[in-house]
């Protein structure tokens, strides 16, 4: 399973171009990894940029949803998640419940009205009293239940063409990340690459791996498999 960023894109996109530049300046890198490796980081690379502009694209085709409606329906979401996350912590180790009832881990099929049908399920499993109790426990109050509700009411029938639109949005973005986190993987596979040849144990490869971004990608807290200096060895006190 490939790594997913848990950064903006464009940190990804500006640390791939450099990584991947490096990587062709050095044949070493190449011989390291895979034949057209490389090529195909760089394609992907490219791709990025379109997918980021397609998801703009279709998320505009949005547009006939009013603007109450766009505001309702990032409420509505908003409401959706803080159920789940609650439950989670309400409910842990009860998979089966949580996938049900509450609809964790289930984001398809991505229209709106199915969007809606997901949120009806959470509702009435929040409504329900054994539910409620274990949720009070771990902060949710009727104030949660009734924004949710409200929510929820702020929707009538969405139109095919509504529906069509936000599907193809989600499919954007589903397209978007899967790009990127196998340009992640690409990245970390080619500064592994680098970091065996060039060990940070030899002070002389600074400036090597500085190149490949070793050092500084990925950025702090954002879930890659850096590979941290190692400790240098104690030194032994003279007599």
């Amino acid at each position: 399973m490939n790594h997913i960023p848990h950064f903006p894109i464009s940190t990804l996109i500006y640390n791939g171009n450099i990584i991947i530049t490096a990587s062709k300046a050095y044949p070493d890198i190449a011989r390291r990894l895979p034949a057209g490796f490389l090529t195909g980081a760089t394609a992907l690379l490219a791709k990025i940029s379109a997918d980021l502009a397609g998801q703009k694209s279709v998320k505009g085709e949005l547009g006939n949803l009013t603007t109450a409606q766009n505001m309702n329906l990032d409420t509505l979401l908003h409401c959706m998640n803080q159920a789940r996350q609650t439950a989670r912590l309400a409910f842990p180790g009860q998979t089966v419940k949580l996938h049900q009832e509450f609809q964790v881990g289930v984001n398809h099929p991505a229209d709106l009205g199915s969007v809606l049908a997901r949120a009806d399920i959470i509702i009435a499993s929040v409504q329900k009293a054994a539910n409620l109790a274990a949720l009070q426990l771990k902060g949710w109050t009727d104030a949660e239940t009734a924004a949710f509700t409200a929510a929820r009411q702020t929707f009538g029938a969405a139109t095919p063409a509504q529906q069509s639109a936000l599907g193809d949005a989600k499919d954007s973005t589903t397209t978007k990340n899967t790009d990127a986190a196998t340009l992640y993987e690409n990245l970390l596979t080619i500064q592994n690459a680098a970091d065996l040849q060039w060990p940070a144990i030899n002070p002389a490869n600074a400036g090597l791996r500085d190149q490949f971004r070793l050092n500084t990608f990925p950025p702090a807290g954002g879930g890659g498999n850096s590979n941290p200096s190692p400790t240098p060895p104690p030194t032994t006190p003279h007599p």
